[in-house]
């Protein structure tokens, strides 16, 4: 046997040699495009993957912090919205803040005490969804452990249960029969703390003087309207010289 028959009888299923390397290359083509498409699945996969892993730990991370940020019982809490009444009370008190409420827990989930209509309590996460773009600003006593005892805090939630219910005060007049949101926050203050988080204004002290304020002065009042009426503003009790600022986002 002469040494080219030693040669072709290795070549699978004796196969001639130049058609054994045309089908080699062949079948290492297919095997390399094969090998390509599953790298470019897996990549595809592992991306996905990542993606909504990362996602998930961002909308987790976010319930989270609403959840598990340190607020304590009586902080302030401030938002804004855009309501016809919203925009005329930061036009007439040249403020970023339009609505305010009072955080408040049951157990250790945190609530919101609110003047709405009617004065009610609102889940913290939800009460925070109403306002303009999610935006909040949590405010906080400087003086606190000092200003608020232990034993006045039940003091204050026994105040707020007993308002809850009550109409809200579209004409924000300085009385218990109806309530607007900063008069609710300012009273439990002072009946229960007695803290006085602010003075009390004038309504003619706020400019009442853009076309959007005056339209629902002329709705509310017609043309008498309470000038000299006791007023306290969202403004006036974030502007306190007695609170400071936990949080803002």
């Amino acid at each position: 046997m002469n040494v080219k028959g030693k040669v072709e009888i290795f070549y699978p299923f004796f196969i001639p040699k130049k058609q054994n390397v045309a089908f080699s290359s062949k079948k290492f083509f297919i095997m390399k495009k094969n090998v390509f498409i599953s790298i470019l699945f897996l990549a595809g996969s592992f991306t996905l993957f990542s993606f909504y892993t990362i996602k998930d730990k961002i909308d987790n991370a976010v319930k989270s912090k609403v959840v598990t940020t340190t607020y304590m019982e009586g902080d302030i809490i401030f938002q804004s919205s855009q309501s016809n009444q919203c925009k005329a009370v930061k036009l007439a008190t040249h403020s970023e803040y339009s609505h305010v409420g009072m955080i408040t827990f049951k157990g250790e989930k945190a609530y919101v005490l609110e003047a709405v209509e009617p004065v009610r309590i609102t889940e913290l996460a939800t009460w925070i969804s109403h306002g303009t773009g999610g935006h909040y600003t949590v405010m906080r006593l400087k003086n606190r452990t000092a200003e608020i005892e232990n034993a006045e805090i039940p003091v204050a939630q026994a105040q707020a249960k007993k308002m809850l219910g009550t109409h809200y005060d579209l004409y924000f007049n300085w009385s218990d029969e109806q309530l607007y949101c900063s008069e609710l926050v300012w009273k439990i203050y002072k009946r229960s703390y007695g803290v006085e988080l602010c003075p009390l204004r004038k309504m003619k002290d706020f400019d009442l003087t853009s076309p959007e304020v005056k339209a629902i002065m002329k709705q509310r009042y017609g043309n008498n309207p309470p000038l000299e009426e006791d007023v306290v503003a969202p403004s006036d009790l974030s502007n306190s010289a007695l609170l400071y600022e936990v949080e803002k986002k």
